[in-house]
């Protein structure tokens, strides 16, 4: 009979993933009722009439004030989700932030500040712990949060750099490219280390085109195609710069080909052109450089439009067009899946909610196969094979529970070859294919719908409404989510123990990253001082909280557990996701440095460790500020946080994390450029050293006709003689033909 009661519990909690509204809070209240009537019978006789008379006033059964049951979840450190705490349209500073939610990091060492800061009196989370409790949860007063004027803006606890202009250059030439030789390598660079986390590309079809682009001069292309083309050499020159690769000295500046690109596709018409598939993909690939660049606002807005531009061509949706060819329905469920993934980042990132809900999207998961599986030698598309595991995705994108564990048989199989199929006969799990960039990318995903789960029911207005006992039940479905998909990852994706395969480091990096940041954003509201919010919880209920707040510190502990002791930037950023790194590590300070602040409540006796912790990422935040401004703020930040922290602990930092300067005086960057790395081999520590960029993209071999089979008419993917470039309006902005046809 137990068993039969979970089924039917795990069944409603993905019935309630599918509905909304009035249905959905329906089901949310019947589960917690369960859980709550479990909980009641489980406990004996005495201990149930105890509870019951310290749970109950004046006999008419109402909870008793200051219990889990009676406070409102605005009790957590998400006290103030429904509100902004200052005038964020005041200066440029605050504008170019924006604002930063609860879930954010850099709201996490705002509160770190605050309470840190020498001059501020209340430096406790004490304003809404002095709420009335006796008004009970449905009359809870929403007293305003109590702020000094002026105090502790959001802008002074942010490292990103959306201050900073991002002006076209001046010089620039539109339609110049570089090299065969450098365009190869950029090219080779972004498809190996950002393209499998992030496939806005048809890959194959793709470089079809570069081919045939640079292996001729003459042919006509669109502004569109080389605005994507520019995009690609922008991110991949930033890696480049970031990784210390030995080819970049040859290639133009980031800001060069993102300035190009701007020319040609992401000019004032961004917003005024209908949505097609090349400008999803132009603006979706400008969202992720701005990522990367840290200008997180930017990247936000710029996320937003490719987000819109894909509903208008219901790019959310399953796609049954008949006329249409299932290898680009497969693209084009790769590209919603992208620009979502990048979405729901920044969602993280900043707090703010994404732009479209998990409801609104019926677009099957990717397969869990690499693209070039989708044709078999001779071009034919694989539909067979495809389309049982297509029936698996698209069961699982309208779910977030992952499927039923098993093993990979077929690891001496080519990755690409849709044999390794267990059960051909029938539909099969991903977890039966052999491992793949195209696998890889399908956890992403399905971890980027937990992550969505958790931002909706853990930082959104509404649950400010509900008790902080739904709010640890919450916390409690999210954890389980996450628990099952860990419990599904492939062994070669298992990011929790040390490997030998080499391979598929970067992916195993890309998803330890992901998880443990999911699991350190489910469990922060219970970093704070609990007891004093809630005077009178029960025992159970208080230690949940703790054992929560105890998980969200071993998370960072455990990511940071991921990288190596001694820095090491360039290694770092060949095997890892190069371009949230900075985040990550913030992420680490934010919550070590909270956990610090409050005296080591959750973990007394290991506040040495939590300290050694911090140090840590400070250390690597400090190496990788020789080459990134967004690094070398958030060591700035860090540096002063810790000096704080460590004041109040009674501990001493190592002199060479401090920040070479005044605190309240700003540093020129050419004394932070100028700071010394110490690089250490990864292979000590158990990595290897990234490959040589493969020259195997720059052999594909060229074409001189198109293939209609990828793409319709209708995608504008192709090479089009009515999207030919302007003719030059000056000597050196000249046709970008001529360029070429130069080696320029």
């Amino acid at each position: 009979m137990a068993s039969r009661v979970s089924e039917y519990e795990e069944l409603l909690q993905d019935l309630g993933d599918r509905v909304c509204g009035a249905d959905q809070a329906r089901i949310q209240r019947v589960l917690n009722k369960d859980h709550q009537d479990l909980y009641s019978s489980r406990a004996d006789s005495s201990t149930a009439a105890s509870s019951k008379r310290e749970n109950m006033v004046d006999g008419v059964g109402a909870p008793d004030p200051g219990t889990e049951r009676a406070v409102p979840a605005r009790k957590g450190s998400t006290e103030s989700l429904d509100c902004v705490e200052e005038d964020l349209n005041r200066t440029a500073a605050s504008r170019a932030t924006g604002f930063m939610g609860k879930n954010s990091e850099v709201n996490w060492l705002g509160q770190v500040r605050k309470r840190t800061d020498p001059s501020d009196d209340d430096q406790d989370e004490s304003d809404d712990s002095k709420m009335d409790f006796g008004s009970g949860l449905g009359g809870m007063p929403r007293s305003p949060i109590k702020r000094r004027e002026g105090s502790h803006p959001v802008s002074e606890s942010t490292y990103h750099c959306d201050d900073i202009p991002l002006n076209v250059q001046d010089d620039v030439i539109t339609y110049q490219l570089p090299p065969k030789e450098v365009a190869d390598h950029l090219l080779s660079c972004y498809l190996e280390c950002v393209h499998p986390a992030f496939p806005i590309l048809g890959q194959t079809t793709f470089l079809k085109q570069y081919q045939a682009f640079y292996n001729n001069p003459m042919l006509q292309t669109g502004p569109l195609w080389l605005a994507i083309l520019n995009i690609l050499f922008a991110i991949a020159a930033r890696y480049g710069r970031l990784a210390q690769a030995e080819w970049v000295a040859r290639a133009d500046d980031e800001h060069t080909y993102f300035s190009r690109a701007r020319l040609l596709g992401l000019g004032d018409d961004v917003l005024w052109m209908h949505g097609e598939l090349q400008r999803i993909q132009v603006t979706g690939l400008a969202s992720f450089y701005l990522m990367a660049a840290n200008q997180i606002n930017r990247a936000y807005a710029m996320s937003g439009i490719a987000i819109r531009q894909a509903l208008t061509l219901g790019l959310n949706l399953r796609n049954e067009d008949r006329s249409l060819a299932d290898p680009s329905k497969e693209i084009r469920y790769r590209v919603w899946w992208a620009i979502a993934v990048t979405e729901r980042t920044l969602s993280v990132m900043t707090g703010r909610p994404a732009a479209f809900a998990a409801t609104d999207c019926s677009a099957p998961l990717p397969v869990p196969l690499d693209e070039a599986s989708f044709m078999s030698s001779n071009g034919d598309y694989q539909t067979p094979a495809v389309n049982r595991l297509r029936r698996v995705s698209t069961s699982e994108s309208r779910s977030t529970a992952p499927s039923t564990p098993s093993s990979i048989s077929s690891r001496h199989k080519s990755p690409s070859d849709p044999s390794t199929l267990r059960s051909p006969g029938g539909p099969t799990d991903a977890a039966d294919v052999a491992p793949n960039i195209g696998l890889f990318f399908l956890y992403l995903a399905r971890l980027s719908n937990i992550n969505d789960y958790v931002m909706k029911h853990l930082y959104r207005p509404p649950v400010l409404d509900q008790s902080w006992a739904t709010v640890q039940s919450i916390m409690s479905q999210c954890q389980g989510r996450l628990e099952r998909w860990r419990s599904t990852l492939p062994p070669i994706f298992d990011f929790t123990v040390r490997q030998q395969d080499r391979e598929y480091l970067r992916a195993r990096m890309c998803l330890g990253f992901s998880y443990y940041s999911t699991l350190t954003v489910t469990f922060r509201p219970c970093l704070c001082k609990m007891k004093r919010k809630m005077p009178h919880e029960t025992g159970r209920a208080r230690d949940v909280d703790h054992a929560n707040a105890v998980t969200c510190v071993l998370a960072v502990r455990s990511m940071l557990d991921l990288l190596p002791e001694q820095p090491d930037p360039a290694g770092m950023y060949q095997e890892t996701p190069w371009w949230n790194m900075v985040h990550h590590l913030m992420q680490a300070v934010g919550i070590l440095m909270l956990e610090l602040s409050l005296g080591s409540l959750h973990c007394p006796n290991s506040a040495g460790e939590l300290l050694h912790a911090a140090q840590k990422s400070v250390r690597w935040l400090r190496s990788m500020s020789s080459e990134d401004m967004a690094a070398g703020r958030a060591w700035r930040l860090s540096s002063e946080l810790l000096q704080r922290v460590a004041s109040k602990v009674g501990a001493k930092i190592d002199d060479q994390l401090l920040w070479p300067g005044s605190l309240d005086q700003a540093v020129p960057m050419d004394v932070l450029i100028s700071q010394p790395t110490t690089q250490a081999p990864y292979a000590s520590d158990g990595y290897l050293a990234a490959p040589a960029i493969s020259q195997d993209y720059a052999g594909y071999p060229p074409v001189t006709t198109w293939e209609p089979l990828m793409f319709t008419s209708y995608d504008n993917y192709l090479f089009a003689d009515d999207q030919a470039p302007p003719p030059p309006q000056n000597q050196q902005n000249q046709r970008w033909s001529d360029d070429v046809a130069d080696g320029i």
